[in-house]
């Protein structure tokens, strides 16, 4: 009986050797990830063209032009989302501006801020087409010679432009704001400047834009 006793105190111990010798693989919270997606899609001097996401390398690339100003005076940024392929020279740019905050509270704009310009913007409240996009709105286009198209306020054309949707998300690599945007214009690209100055022309029809500025 006691020889009994002495094997199962033995097995009792051995297992919890065992057991306390298996390690817990600890696995970490699956890290939150902004859904990003990027189309276009439009008539371009009546061709129709459509870029989309991870299609032949298409994806949008954000960025900002800020003008840094010392408080009070207000600093300032213009947001790009442009929808580009590492393989293929053309691609197509939106532009929204300006977006103001106080650079002596703050060196970055706020979230708070951030949407409020974007949600202004939202239509019927439609920007209007201004150079650089400086408070307005502005349409870039690179075609396959690397000629760079641009539109103008000025405009002798019919043009518009409504952005239908903005929705704020963020992750680990930033802020975005996601956006659908339509419209219509022409592009244009100086090809004289002497003895006069001669400009050609792009129609833009029907586009259809979908992508993301980053904050």
């Amino acid at each position: 009986m006691k020889r009994n006793k002495l094997i199962i105190a033995t097995i009792v111990v051995l297992s919890g050797i065992i057991h306390s010798c298996i390690k817990h693989e600890i696995i970490p919270a699956p890290e939150k990830k902004a859904d990003l997606s990027c189309h276009f899609l439009g008539t371009i001097n009546g061709t129709p063209i459509e870029f989309t996401q991870d299609v032949n390398a298409y994806t949008c690339v954000p960025t900002q032009a800020k003008t840094i100003l010392p408080s009070p005076s207000p600093s300032s940024a213009t947001y790009y989302a442009d929808i580009a392929s590492t393989s293929n020279n053309v691609s197509i740019k939106v532009a929204l501006g300006s977006a103001n905050w106080d650079n002596g509270v703050t060196s970055v704009i706020s979230l708070a801020s951030f949407n409020a310009f974007f949600t202004s913007n939202l239509s019927p409240a439609n920007p209007t087409y201004q150079p650089g996009a400086l408070n307005g709105f502005a349409v870039i286009y690179k075609d396959a010679s690397n000629n760079v198209w641009t539109s103008k306020d000025t405009s002798p054309n019919p043009q518009d432009v409504a952005f239908t949707s903005f929705v704020q998300e963020s992750d680990g690599t930033g802020d975005y704001m996601k956006f659908n945007c339509n419209f219509n214009c022409y592009v244009y690209r100086q090809v004289q400047t002497t003895p006069t100055v001669l400009w050609d022309s792009l129609k833009i029809q029907n586009a259809q834009f979908r992508g993301w500025f980053k904050r």
